[in-house]
């Protein structure tokens, strides 16, 4: 899949045409108990306007390619994006949805769902998806996406590489993926080089052990060959998007863990570096409650919302 081009412009395409110094929130009213999703407290992630569900999915409609970030477990963040993908669909009926929890190999999975060949719980457990993101997880969290599209012409994209050779180029880099067999090569995206910039900076700080340093250079070494692991995902994600818009997906919505989204993650790098001339949303949802920007989201996406806490069993055992 090549450069994508969409869209007449050049340039980043910026949702919000508002001057970059406006602090003043826009007036619109919070309520004062927040309920999920439509009505939850939401941010303009440059400059902490108060925004509506309406802001929102005015952009959404603007934009080409909207990306969801989640944690994996919030419950907050799949309704979320369930609602955005339900509204573009009545706008937009043959619009896809993209997920990080499918792997391209089982895209033949999806059409012979659709075509129900196979029953939900087949479909399920032929994927391994069951407990993708907890013990029965899938159910509640993943398939009313998937349902949304079947019942409404939408589409679903199998949008991820899968895990063999995220860990291939992990261990080895891209040059022996590159030359895997034809129809292997279909399943995953390389990039052209390393990104060197501030995306790998935070890759190699969260993959520090404890005790590790960057001052050490078997540490970053160590780490930046895992980064490669890290940038097949991106690039099949981006690239499994751009291709959606290139044949005539009128809006996609992307979903995926928030590190491959927030602050310009290597999943929106990849898709700007494939499509330039598409438009980008970026949303994340945070499972913390604020009714205002806190300073440590500033910038980590278009939109920053704000759910509530996750309970996590590591948490319950302190």
């Amino acid at each position: 899949m090549g450069c994508v081009a969409l869209s007449s412009g050049c340039g980043t395409w910026q949702p919000f045409a508002n001057n970059p110094d406006l602090t003043k929130r826009s007036g619109a009213v919070l309520p004062e108990r927040p309920y999920a999703p439509r009505d939850l407290n939401m941010f303009e992630g440059s400059t902490g306007r108060t925004f509506t569900w309406a802001d929102l999915m005015a952009a959404a409609s603007n934009a080409d390619a909207t990306f969801i970030g989640e944690r994996h477990d919030d419950p907050v963040a799949h309704a979320v994006q369930l609602a955005v993908y339900e509204d573009l669909l009545a706008g937009y009926p043959n619009s896809a949805i993209s997920l990080e929890h499918l792997e391209r190999n089982e895209q033949a999975l999806v059409a012979q769902y659709f075509a129900n060949a196979l029953t939900t719980d087949e479909f399920i457990d032929q994927s391994k998806s069951r407990n993708w993101a907890g013990k029965d997880s899938w159910v509640v969290f993943f398939q009313p996406l998937i349902e949304a599209a079947k019942l409404n012409g939408g589409e679903v994209i199998a949008a991820n590489a899968p895990r063999k050779y995220v860990s291939l180029a992990g261990k080895d880099g891209y040059e022996g993926l590159r030359a895997l067999p034809s129809e292997e090569l279909v399943l995953f995206d390389t990039p052209a080089a390393i990104d060197a910039g501030s995306y790998r900076d935070r890759f190699r700080t969260i993959m520090l052990q404890e005790g590790e340093t960057l001052d050490d250079a078997e540490t970053v070494a160590r780490i930046d060959q895992r980064f490669h692991g890290q940038q097949v995902w991106d690039e099949t994600m981006a690239l499994s998007v751009a291709h959606a818009l290139q044949h005539g997906a009128p809006k996609v919505v992307h979903c995926a863990g928030c590190f491959h989204i927030e602050y310009e993650g290597g999943t929106v790098l990849a898709l700007r570096r494939a499509a330039p001339n598409a438009k980008v949303l970026t949303i994340t949802v945070i499972d913390a409650s604020s009714d205002f920007l806190r300073e440590e989201d500033r910038d980590a996406a278009h939109i920053v919302i704000y759910g509530f806490p996750v309970k996590r069993k590591e948490e319950e055992a302190k």
